[in-house]
């Protein structure tokens, strides 16, 4: 992308407008205090990045649910309890023009030991290799569990939206929660949420189709997706792109790629361009498409 193109401004599919191609990603800062509460400095870093004349950027990791955390340090948001702070940090991020998107988690079996007794996933499935020793084995989630969890992903989006955030990311990468329900080597379930990645993907939409009939059809909706699981038994190429597909389908606003887990942590480079081959392969089956 040339320079010129980067202060482009982004038109999303709902009309939205982004003043311009710079995206801060989520980067899971780890800067909750001991509630999980936004600090003052985490507000603060937002309101450089904003100041600094980002388009859009993407917080890292606000959990749904306090039992499970992905690292020390995440926010959590199960309800309004710390609306105040959480307009601060929305303000904080919407400075000069730029938007702020509240990235939505649940870590799953990534949960590690320092935070979590024992980890809930789809499937009672340890995460394997050199990063398995710094988790407890997982427990299978029961059908209430998911039910409940879907219904949390869309409470913490709602709060995201009444405390100011312009927009939500739903974190469906990297051996999360939501990756783990995508991925066949994960999921082994029984039931409408296992099995064919019809199945597989359910968990996902309805954590989408129920944040948009909270938050209504301009509010945008974005997913951070694998492009593999760079497994052999995992969520595969074709699989990323049928998944995208279906979400295009439903309405959603923004798709970002990424890939890998713990286990094989490919989204932690060595400052190549990440994805290309990902990105190259999608490029020629449009093209295919086409004609």
């Amino acid at each position: 992308m040339s320079t010129a193109k980067l202060f482009e401004p982004l038109t999303l599919r709902n009309g939205v407008v982004i003043k311009n191609r710079i995206y801060k990603g989520a980067m899971s800062e780890g800067m909750a205090d001991k509630s999980h509460r936004p600090t003052r400095e985490l507000i603060h870093a937002y309101k450089r990045w904003a100041d600094g004349g980002t388009g859009l950027s993407i917080t890292g990791n606000v959990m749904v649910d306090r039992r499970y955390l992905g690292e020390p340090g995440n926010i959590v948001v199960e309800d309004d309890r710390d609306l105040l702070l959480l307009k601060n940090w929305a303000e904080a991020g919407k400075r000069n023009h730029s938007h702020i998107w509240m990235q939505i988690n649940h870590p799953g079996k990534q949960s590690p030991k320092s935070v979590s007794r024992q980890p809930v996933a789809p499937s009672a499935i340890p995460i394997s290799g050199s990063a398995g020793s710094a988790f407890n084995p997982p427990r299978a989630m029961t059908s209430e569990e998911v039910t409940d969890t879907v219904n949390r992903f869309v409470k913490t989006a709602v709060a995201a939206k009444k405390a100011g955030f312009t927009g939500v990311q739903i974190h469906g990468a990297h051996g999360y929660l939501v990756s783990q329900f995508l991925s066949s080597r994960d999921n082994k379930r029984n039931d409408d949420y296992g099995g064919s990645l019809a199945n597989r993907m359910r968990f996902l939409t309805e954590i989408y189709t129920g944040m948009r009939v909270a938050l209504g059809d301009s509010f945008p909706i974005s997913l951070k997706i694998n492009s593999t699981d760079f497994d052999d038994e995992g969520f595969s190429f074709d699989d990323s792109i049928a998944v995208i597909k279906k979400m295009d389908e439903l309405g959603i606003d923004h798709i970002e790629i990424s890939g890998g887990d713990y286990e094989k942590p490919k989204m932690m480079g060595n400052g190549e361009v990440y994805f290309l081959d990902y990105a190259e392969k999608s490029v020629r089956q449009s093209l295919l498409r086409l004609g």
